[in-house]
């Protein structure tokens, strides 16, 4: 670029940025969405790219690193490994940073670790990578009010996580993150060779009126979610094999799973997005000939919502559902209050972790049948957690930031990877066998967002447990060619990024009176035709634009 398109540049960045903080400013600070109600989950990762304009995307090239035990199904799926590889090589010797801090923002799923001066692991980063880390933590709940404010007030850090829902979000790319196309498109990624080894569909969230303006932080199958559930518990009570082969099974299995007056449920929170998979409902947006509809639209929906009319009221469910936390269902789970829980493979390994004197639980995940017998139509995951974009008046080079960026997405089974994620041996990790173990203080410092600036396909592998990737492959395996896409995914909507998570919400609090049994069928209808006047059908018309646009 010329010093005269750069000046030319800079001028109309300053004019896009005017524009932000008003919109910002007008909606007090609410760029980011909520998550969307139970039944009706978020698809899509970063806000969804496009905008009708086309760019090359990143060239896919597999590393050909430590060989999986359990080889991905297909590609998407998840790579399982019983151990961690004995001698994890170190893949990159040069130097990362330039000296130079480094700002970050982002959220923490956990406890907020201990600040850098406190934190080993944090100053065991910046050794390693060559510059100091500034990171500016926040909790999920606090994060998107964070977000705005930082936004709106111009205090933009050099790497920027971008959650999913954020409003105006080409405007707010163009205005202030870098155009990373002539580094990342096409073969030019091939320079960041982890970056390329990220799977092809996390890319369309990064692109935006033409241009690149982000890299993904990759999830896709390892966020699939289906009913997680206690196979100890199913064996106790004589069942051997758990998969129902229809509803009608299914409702059998969860009858012979509840006992309340032992204060039993067989589910911890009302199973809707599995009955759902069951009639082969839309994961939300379903396409034909470039023509959008919703999956509350579809008789398959309305055949659903009977069917959970039906579940609520045989009392399987346990009766505090629409009112718990998802921690405290997560815990009735693990005390087998609970036997069944509708949850990913990153919560399959996490109920381990966090349950670690429990020895007795053994999770299994169950298949999705069709309603009345054959198979059913499971969800695919999410394929990002978010995007991270840099900072457009950033002083470091973009080459600096993408080249930090590529480190943290080295793969499993390098030593980058065990390091990122565990820490320094004899520190933060014993070894057990080839197997990372986190001491107490690499279980308090290690969590410092790292997997937010970038991060490599997750792994089917838990330290010590070679059963449950086995076990999450052989699951893995029964979905493939079968999983459903949002239709949606990789296109821009300006009307969802700001009004998506209120106009669902609405819906789905429609939807879960009627399936209480404190409204009739109409609530719901009525609901979704307030929703298509009220956004609705102006989601399904952008939608159809930019398909039509991608598409010619």
């Amino acid at each position: 670029m010329s010093r005269s398109l750069k000046f030319l540049e800079a001028d109309r960045r300053t004019v896009l940025k005017g524009g932000v903080a008003a919109a910002v400013a007008a909606l007090g600070g609410g760029v980011l969405a909520s998550c969307s109600s139970e039944g009706s989950p978020s698809g899509g990762g970063g806000g969804g790219g496009g905008g009708g304009a086309t760019v090359e995307l990143p060239t896919y090239q597999r590393f050909e690193g430590a060989t999986a035990d359990f080889p991905a199904a297909a590609e998407g799926m998840n790579e399982g490994f019983r151990a961690y590889p004995s001698d994890p090589q170190r893949v990159i010797s040069d130097a990362l940073g330039d000296g130079e801090v480094i700002s970050f923002m982002t959220n923490i799923p956990g406890a907020i670790p201990p600040t850098r001066d406190a934190n080993s692991f944090w100053q065991a980063v910046e050794e390693r990578i060559g510059s100091p880390l500034e990171i500016s933590m926040s909790s999920n709940d606090e994060y998107k009010d964070k977000f705005a404010t930082r936004i709106a007030g111009g205090d933009i850090p050099d790497i920027l996580n971008i959650p999913k829902d954020v409003a105006q979000l080409p405007d707010l790319l163009e205005a202030t993150c870098l155009d990373l196309t002539e580094y990342l498109s096409g073969d030019a990624v091939l320079d960041y060779p982890f970056l390329a080894n990220l799977p092809s569909q996390s890319w369309p969230d990064t692109r935006f009126n033409g241009k690149i303006f982000a890299v993904p932080v990759p999830r896709g199958m390892s966020r699939t979610s289906a009913p997680i559930f206690r196979q100890d518990l199913t064996e106790a009570a004589g069942i051997s094999e758990a998969n129902p082969g229809s509803f009608d099974e299914f409702m059998d299995l969860c009858a012979e799973m509840t006992a309340p007056g032992a204060n039993r449920w067989a589910w911890a929170s009302m199973p809707s997005q599995y009955i759902q998979q069951m009639w082969g409902t839309p994961y939300l947006w379903a396409e034909d000939g470039g023509a959008f509809t919703h999956m509350y639209e579809t008789d398959e929906m309305l055949g659903a919502i009977e069917d959970m009319i039906a579940v609520w009221a045989a009392g399987v469910v346990n009766p505090d559902a629409y009112t718990a936390t998802g921690g405290a269902k997560k815990q009735w789970l693990a005390a087998g209050t609970a036997t069944f829980i509708h949850d990913s493979f990153v919560a399959w390994n996490q109920f381990y972790t966090d349950n670690p004197t429990i020895t007795e639980m053994q999770l299994n995940m169950l298949d999705v049948p069709g309603r009345d017998g054959g198979q059913g139509s499971p969800w695919m995951g999410a394929a990002n957690n978010n995007i991270t974009a840099f900072n457009a008046e950033t002083t470091h080079d973009p080459e600096v930031l993408l080249a930090i960026a590529n480190w943290m997405a080295a793969p499993f089974g390098t030593e980058e990877y065990l390091f990122r994620k565990f820490g320094v041996e004899g520190e933060h990790y014993e070894l057990s066998g080839t197997d990372p173990v986190p001491t107490p203080l690499g279980s308090s410092e290690v969590g410092i967002g790292l997997q937010y600036i970038s991060d490599a396909p997750m792994a089917l592998y838990l330290p010590g447990r070679p059963d449950v990737p086995e076990t999450q492959a052989a699951v893995q395996a029964t979905m493939v060619g079968r999983l459903v896409d949002d239709a949606s995914y990789g296109l821009y909507s300006e009307t969802k990024s700001r009004m998506n998570a209120q106009l669902e919400s609405a819906v789905n609090d429609a939807m879960n009176q009627v399936v209480q049994g404190n409204a009739g069928i109409e609530t719901f209808t009525d609901a979704v035709e307030t929703w298509r006047v009220n956004g609705g059908d102006a989601i399904r018309g952008e939608l159809e634009e930019a398909y039509a646009a991608e598409h010619g």
